[in-house]
């Protein structure tokens, strides 16, 4: 996996939260937050803010929070998840 192909991902997760007008605003927010430390690490930096859970964590978290009202955007999590996993991340 390259960071080429997570940026992929990473934009295809950003259009699937602009379609998905039933997300509270701090659930976009979080999102936000977690998008940016995405692109942080796939340039080689560290994410801005160590929170009390890992990025890793909050996306799992968020992907089963999403599997029945947001199938589409929790299988994107899901693959994001696994090309962190597939780069050592």
């Amino acid at each position: 996996m390259t960071n080429e192909e997570l940026r992929a991902q990473l934009d295809e997760l950003h259009k699937e939260l602009e379609k998905a007008n039933t997300l509270a605003p701090e659930e976009r927010d979080l999102f936000g937050h977690l998008l940016s430390d995405m692109v942080r690490i796939a340039q080689g930096e560290e994410p801005g803010v160590n929170p009390k859970e890992t990025l890793r964590d909050q996306l799992e978290h968020k992907a089963s929070d999403f599997e029945s009202d947001h199938p589409r955007l929790a299988a994107i999590v899901r693959q994001v998840l696994d090309s962190l996993n597939k780069m050592g991340i």
